[in-house]
């Protein structure tokens, strides 16, 4: 809300430096929230390598002889991923195909390993 001083409203000028107090200090919030988790991502998997991204979008629209002012912060990511698994074609029996893989051996699906003694290699034994 705009200050007033001796009863007329406290008016700025649009510019860089003035774009956080848009909404009363909410685009501030929604800046510094996209900032904090590119940061936060980057300090947790930054070890990728890759870059992450905070987009700041101002939007300008005119309403009659007014202007308004929108604020949009947006955080783009690399995406979470896996080590690749390495699986084996095998017919399904039906004329067609499968994969198999080794869960206790993602490179290898065909590397033996030690299952449970009952059998049940699915650990439910």
């Amino acid at each position: 809300m705009a200050k007033t001083i001796g009863g007329s409203p406290r008016k700025v000028a649009l510019n860089l430096a003035t774009i956080g107090d848009l909404s009363a200090g909410q685009s501030r919030a929604v800046i510094d929230a996209a900032i904090r988790a590119a940061v936060r991502d980057t300090e947790d998997r930054g070890s990728d390598k890759k870059k992450r991204k905070v987009t700041i979008e101002l939007e300008l629209g005119k309403v009659g002889e007014s202007v308004t002012a929108t604020v949009r912060a947006k955080t783009t990511l690399p995406p979470y991923q896996t080590e690749p698994t390495v699986g084996a074609i095998t017919p399904d029996g039906k004329g067609g195909f499968g994969v198999e893989f080794n869960p206790n051996a993602p490179g290898n699906p065909d590397q033996k390993t030690f299952d449970d003694d009952d059998g049940d290699d699915q650990g439910n034994g």
